[in-house]
């Protein structure tokens, strides 16, 4: 099977990516209650290092969240970094945002805390359904309804799983 799903480090099986030191401003995003400690972490070590820091602690990756970090992208300036933890979910959420406000993934860095909701993308009707499921399993399309098989393809832009008709 083809597969496009980044391996981003996943909190528990890899080691903490840390904070980039090349950074000059930073902005940390921590969605969930797993997230938490490690964004405490890199706050601590960029707070010691005396740079600018902006925080935004969610539960999920909301509509007003997002905003919020859309909004910060304006500001940002040469050596910002953005830190992402939390489900991958509304990480690849937090991240679609970062790339169309123009950042790059070189000043991304991502902690996934855990994988059990995906978004998967119709590509029929093209409406984005989340739901617990991986690739290979059938799911209804919130959409159309129709049934999607998850492919192993990650859609960076639309923060989401390819579903596709069997």
């Amino acid at each position: 099977m083809s597969r496009s799903v980044p391996c981003w480090p996943r909190a528990g099986t890899d080691p903490d990516p840390g904070v980039d030191e090349t950074g000059r401003a930073y902005a940390v995003m921590a969605f969930g209650p797993d997230a938490a400690a490690i964004a405490a972490r890199w706050c601590d070590r960029i707070a010691a290092r005396g740079r600018p820091l902006w925080v935004r602690r969610s539960d999920r990756a909301s509509d007003e969240v997002l905003a919020a970090l859309a909004e910060h992208l304006g500001t940002a300036t040469v050596g910002w970094r953005l830190m992402l933890a939390g489900p991958e979910a509304d990480a690849l959420r937090a991240h679609a945002v970062a790339l169309a406000g123009g950042a790059l993934d070189a000043e991304l860095t991502l902690l996934i805390t855990g994988d059990e909701h995906r978004r998967v993308w119709c590509a029929h009707c093209g409406e984005t359904t989340e739901a617990r499921t991986s690739p290979g399993d059938h799911l209804p399309c919130a959409g159309c309804g129709r049934t999607l098989v998850v492919h192993a393809h990650v859609s960076r832009p639309r923060a989401a799983y390819l579903g596709a008709i069997p």
